[in-house]
């Protein structure tokens, strides 16, 4: 079980490790620009928990958990990315729906990529870290 800001650091690196490059004609597209800000969010904060936790130790579930539910957050992005636009039978639909749960997914992401910014952040500029 991962129960520390350390755990959570090294959960995020391995999302942003375990970002599978595709070989997409346009390296600009959506999907592409998405797996990008993915693996660079991960990476980022992950290395901001793990130096955290260096300097304060393990937290608390309340510090930590937010960190454990961006990588799952972003997890669950890569996977569906990786379901979109690979099928062995187009359907539209299919398509729409799986688009629409990836920007629902991707507001979380953001939302909590703000939140642990800010918690990383205001350490830091608290002389805290």
């Amino acid at each position: 079980m991962n129960n520390s800001m350390d755990d959570a650091g090294c959960c995020l690196l391995s999302v942003a490790w375990n970002i599978a490059p595709l070989l997409e004609p346009s390296p600009t597209s959506r999907r592409s620009s998405l797996r990008a800000t993915i693996e660079e969010t991960c990476r980022v904060t992950g290395l901001g928990a793990r130096s955290w936790a260096a300097c304060h130790g393990t937290g608390t579930e309340p510090e930590y958990r937010p960190f454990l539910q961006l990588a799952d957050v972003a997890y669950e992005i890569a996977t569906l990315l990786l379901l979109v636009g690979d099928c062995l039978v187009p359907d539209l639909e299919r398509e729409h729906r799986r688009w629409a749960e990836i920007e629902g997914l991707m507001s979380r992401l953001e939302e909590l990529s703000g939140w642990t910014s800010s918690f990383l952040g205001s350490l830091t500029l608290s002389g805290h870290a």
